[in-house]
This record gives C-alpha cells, sequence and structure tokens, in this order.
C-alpha cells in the first residue's frame, strides 16, 4: 500500500485542529478553575476552623443577604447561617446527606461529605445566638427583632457608633425558658456595662408571671439603690427564698446563672418627656446621667426590673400600625385611638395589671416612678409606696446555654437551661 504524502495544506489543518483543542481545553480549565475558585477558603485562614468530616477538598460561597462575598461574617456582625437555606454539593445540587451548622464561636461545621471538590454555599441572614442556640431575626409578626440605636453621651461606650441588639416582639413570641424551676421570657440579646466596665452583650429575661404586688419604694424614695423593692430582690427574702418567697424566690441553682451587671437608672422627666417620648428618646433618657438630685445614675447588682424602653421595643405592630408606626409615636401616645396594635402586639402588655418599671422620674416634690398602665401607654405612678405588680428582670451569664433537647421556646414547650463550666 502507497502511503500518501501530506501536503503543505494538511499540515495547516491539522495544526489548526490543534490549536483549537487546546485553546477549548485551556478555556474550559480556566471556567472550572474560576468555579470553584470563587468558593475557595484556605484552610489556614481564620474563617473556617477545621471541622470537616471526611478528607477531601471543600469550597465555600458566601452570600449575606443573598450577596455574595469574599468573607464570612464574624462573631457579632448580627449575621447567622441560615441552615435551611444553605446547602452542599459536588454538581452543585444539595446533597441532603451533607448537613452544614454555625457553632456560637463562628466555626463552619460540615458533616456527611464523602466527595472531594464539594461546594458548600452558606447564606447568613440576621439574627443572633440566644443562649447558644442561632435564631433568624423577623421583620413582622412575632419573633426576634433586630434593633439598632444609636447610644448618647458616653454613657454605655465612648465612640458614638450605633448599637446593634436583638429583642423578641410582638403577641407571643417563642421566648419562653425556663429559669429558677418557673416560666420566665427572653427580652432579647441586650448590649450591658459589665461589672468591669466593658461593654458586652447579654441575655436579658424577665419573669413570665408576677411575684405579686408590692411597692416601688415603701419609704417614698425614688432611688433604686435605696429602694425596699431593691433589696428584697438583692438581699431579702426574695432572694434568698425565705418566708413568703419560699415557693417563688431564687434557687440555689438560679442565681450562679446570673451576670451582675452595671444598670443605668437615669431619670425621665415627667410629662413632657413621657409625651413627647419615642422609644428610642426613653431609651436614651435611661441612659443618662440626669437624675433626681441625689439619685445615683448607675447601680450594679442583679435583679431590677425592664426598663420602660424594653416595653417600647416589645412591640411587633400590626396591619394598621407597622412596627415603625409605633416607633414613630411616643409611648405615652400609644393609647390614642388607632394605635392599639402597637401594645395589643406587645407581649410585655398585661391587659389587667399595671407593672413597675426600673426608671423614675425628675422633677417634682413627690417621688414617682414609670408604670406600664392598662390603656397601653407608659406613665409616671404619683405614689411610689402603692403596691404595684413585679416582675423580677435579669441578665443571664454567658456559659448558661439552651439545651438541645428539640424544645421551641413557645408557651408549651420553653427552652430548658443549662450551666456550662466557665
Amino acid at each position: 500500500m502507497k502511503l500518501k504524502r501530506f501536503k503543505e495544506r494538511d499540515h495547516k489543518r491539522t495544526g489548526i485542529m490543534i490549536f483549537t483543542i487546546v485553546c477549548i481545553l485551556l478555556v474550559s480549565s480556566v471556567i472550572l478553575y474560576r468555579t470553584f475558585a470563587i468558593f475557595e477558603v484556605k484552610t489556614n485562614q481564620n474563617v473556617i476552623k477545621g471541622t470537616v468530616q471526611d478528607p477531601g477538598n471543600i469550597y465555600f460561597a458566601f452570600y449575606v443577604d443573598n450577596n455574595i462575598q469574599k468573607e464570612m461574617p464574624q462573631k457579632g456582625s448580627g449575621y447567622i447561617l441560615d441552615e435551611e437555606a444553605s446547602y452542599c454539593g459536588v454538581t452543585g445540587e444539595n446533597d441532603h446527606d451533607i448537613k452544614i451548622s454555625l457553632t456560637e464561636d463562628y466555626t463552619v461545621q460540615v458533616s456527611g461529605m464523602t466527595s472531594s471538590r464539594t461546594k458548600c454555599n452558606l447564606y447568613f441572614v440576621s439574627g443572633a445566638f440566644i443562649l447558644g442556640k442561632p435564631i433568624n431575626a423577623v421583620t413582622s409578626g412575632d419573633g426576634l427583632y433586630e434593633v439598632t440605636h444609636e447610644d448618647i453621651n458616653g454613657t454605655i461606650n465612648d465612640t458614638g457608633f450605633k448599637e446593634t441588639e436583638f429583642r423578641y416582639a410582638g403577641n407571643n413570641p417563642n421566648n419562653y425558658v425556663t429559669f429558677n424551676d418557673e416560666k420566665w421570657r427572653i427580652i432579647g440579646l441586650v448590649n450591658v456595662m459589665t461589672s468591669d466596665n466593658t461593654v458586652e452583650q447579654r441575655v436579658k429575661i424577665t419573669r413570665s408571671e408576677s411575684i405579686g404586688k408590692l411597692p416601688w419604694d415603701s419609704n417614698n424614695s425614688s432611688d433604686w439603690t435605696k429602694a425596699s423593692l431593691q433589696e428584697l430582690l438583692n438581699s431579702g427574702n426574695y432572694y434568698t427564698r425565705t418566708d413568703s418567697y419560699s415557693q417563688t424566690g431564687l434557687t440555689e441553682s438560679a442565681k450562679p446563672m446570673i451576670e451582675k451587671v452595671t444598670w443605668n437608672i437615669g431619670g425621665i422627666h415627667g410629662y413632657s418627656s413621657l409625651a413627647n417620648g419615642l422609644v428610642i428618646h426613653i431609651y436614651n433618657m435611661e441612659r443618662t446621667n440626669t437624675v433626681k438630685q441625689g439619685n445615683p445614675h448607675l447601680w450594679n447588682g442583679e435583679v431590677a426590673l425592664i426598663y420602660p424602653s424594653d416595653y417600647g421595643y416589645a412591640t411587633s405592630g400590626g396591619e394598621n400600625k407597622t412596627r415603625n408606626d409605633c416607633m414613630k409615636q411616643d409611648i405615652y401616645h400609644w393609647i390614642n385611638q388607632g394605635f392599639e396594635e402597637c401594645y395589643r402586639k406587645n407581649w410585655l402588655y398585661h391587659q389587667d395589671i399595671t407593672p413597675w418599671t426600673l426608671s423614675h422620674v425628675i422633677g417634682g416634690a413627690v417621688s414617682q416612678a414609670i408604670r406600664i398602665f392598662t390603656d397601653g401607654g407608659i406613665k409616671a405612678s404619683s405614689n411610689i409606696t402603692q403596691a404595684q405588680d413585679v416582675f423580677p428582670t435579669l441578665y443571664l451569664k454567658t456559659n448558661v446555654k439552651i439545651k438541645n433537647d428539640g424544645n421551641d421556646g413557645s408557651d408549651l414547650r420553653p427552652y430548658q437551661l443549662t450551666l456550662l463550666e466557665a
């Protein structure tokens, strides 16, 4: 058989084909590399802290509010992992056998991975760890809300930055927790000054039911540091679980869970401030050093009462008056026609009682403190020796966590707590 000799044009054709194939391979390699590269996180970075089950390469894409980011949100950013939306897979599809979670120290945990070059899409949304449990924030209805407010006068910090907190709001959110062998409720993750004068976030809780009707101060003084109610809650029969509080006072197992903090006890001016006091204004007044003459503006202790602003931030609003509408109306005038949803959709509102708050009133010859009234407004009580309902309120230590027992924080299935070793 006689072999044909290649002509020059055959060499050119072969060269073109080889060049084309090489280009296709190069382009494909680049595309594949870029597809994976956007997901890649080096193991020596401080983002992923090495809790991946099974060997093999793993690549991460970080989405914050559905926008892809180069880095994962850090602890304290106000974002948590949306575990339901996040997923991993080799082909881009969801491999349901692979489980993803985020720990409280912001370690991503991936388990069930069996193939190399697995890609994980991590979606981060507004939310917070509440006693070790990640809770997604909501923007309507019952649930955990992100709250941003600007601190003033360096009373908590001297940086002037806007503080972000997370607070439960709505008619009946799932914020029930068993504490002190009783049912309490979580106010939220709140900025507070700890005993060493550093600003940190702590979970704040309040008793679900009143311990009874008591005077704010039987000695008719508006100084919380000397008030009879303060002494009862922090050193008296309630704290020692004696006398009439032998069944409702603090147990020896509950006391180690309580964080001793510095409470702001700034005063609130009378009618003029209340009648023009939006929630943010009341919040700021509570944290100033403006007080009734002779009163201190700070108190270091364990058990107190809710602030008027705690009540204000606990509303979700409704269809006719949204939460934002309620924030733009002073709390005193939530009693006005059309604003009923501001207090009706508020779990700290009580229809038949008028509980005390922590804030005293500045000015006037008579000692006064703020109460939440049945009409939904906050008002100055003209007689603090008068008995009104008391809801003990406190902050929990950081080593208090929710047990992973499947409870959902509802009234029938309140979260159970455990105290870890510090």
